[in-house]
């Protein structure tokens, strides 16, 4: 997110009494999220962030008691873009006319491009989440929150799902199209017979496992659906 946008005040954070604090405020924030995305968050130094945010070492410590919490407040704030991207794309009025294969492949998409390209922040949180309760607890709570919001959207749809229990299998699908992305974070890659998968592929195959899993109709399961969709994105977190 550009710290020339308007921003939502961070529960974590003390709200800036001026507007030029605010700013301030967002471009900490995004100096920490690139050079913790760069680098990772070990050799993101205070200096280095304040360096590159255009402040100081003391405007820093004035909002952040230390990396800690301005981690919990990248972490808020990456949990709220995430959201409002979920918002969209269980909006039901997006897919009127649309197959429940298209809404499994450009769901799955975005999944692996955020995973790619938030790679170093995602993992900060996890470490994070590994020594605070509070913060895994809230990841999964999210994840719930992010699952039920898309089970709403297929289980609406039209589409006849064969799975004996539709409302556990899209609940299941999403989570294990989040087990399987797990794994760019944890190692960079999904390897399957021998080799790597690109993130093209492993959207493909995400997809195409949700769909079979929860038993969508065989006309949307053919494989050969998914070239024509490979260009469709229509979304981006900010």
């Amino acid at each position: 997110m550009s710290p020339d946008l308007p921003a939502l005040p961070l529960e974590t954070v003390a709200r800036p009494k001026q507007a030029r604090s605010e700013r301030t405020l967002q471009r900490i924030l995004a100096a920490a999220e690139e050079l913790i995305e760069e680098k990772g968050l070990a050799d993101a130094s205070i200096p280095e962030i304040v360096r590159r945010a255009g402040s100081s070492v003391g405007g820093f410590y004035a909002r952040f008691r230390d990396k800690n919490e301005l981690l919990r407040a990248l972490e808020e704030r990456f949990f709220r873009d995430v959201s409002s991207l979920v918002d969209e794309l269980a909006d039901a009025g997006r897919w009127k006319d649309t197959t429940l294969a298209t809404i499994a492949l450009v769901c799955a998409g975005e999944l692996v491009r955020i995973a790619r390209a938030r790679r170093n922040l995602i993992v900060a949180f996890l470490h994070r989440s590994t020594s605070d309760p509070d913060a895994l607890a809230h990841a999964l709570r999210f994840r719930a929150s992010v699952s039920e919001r898309l089970s709403r959207l297929v289980l609406a749809r039209p589409e006849r799902l064969d799975h004996p229990q539709p409302a556990v299998a899209v609940d299941l699908g999403v989570q294990f199209a989040f087990a399987l992305t797990m794994q760019i974070l944890l190692v960079g890659e999904v390897r399957a017979a021998g080799r790597s998968l690109s993130d093209d592929e492993l959207r493909d195959e995400i997809a195409l496992n949700f769909l079979r899993y929860v038993g969508a109709p065989a006309a949307q399961r053919i494989p050969s659906l998914f070239p024509s969709l490979t260009r469709m994105r229509p979304w981006r977190t900010r």
